[in-house]
């Protein structure tokens, strides 16, 4: 197996300029200055639409630390399975 290259998107824009310039997957995010959170539903199904290569999509509340509340894991469990669901995001 050879390099994977995945390579960071923040927007629709950025996902197919990746996708031209030869990435073989994606990891979607938001909030790029903070390390990264979960991107809206909208722009998931809009990159997942676009582009034809897989689509990993970052699920994580805030940036900061990576330590979370009961409240903010079952968002986390809850953004995940909506994510998944194909019907839901494209």
């Amino acid at each position: 197996m050879g390099v994977i290259l995945e390579v960071i998107a923040v927007t629709v824009e950025d996902a197919l300029a990746a996708e031209r310039g030869g990435a073989d997957r994606l990891e979607l995010i938001a909030n790029f200055l903070e390390g990264g959170t979960t991107p809206s539903p909208g722009l998931v199904r809009s990159v997942k639409q676009a582009v034809s290569i897989p689509v990993n999509v970052m699920i994580r509340p805030h940036g900061g630390g990576f330590v979370y509340c009961s409240a903010e894991v079952d968002a986390m469990i809850y953004d995940a399975a909506l994510v998944r669901r194909p019907e839901r995001m494209g």
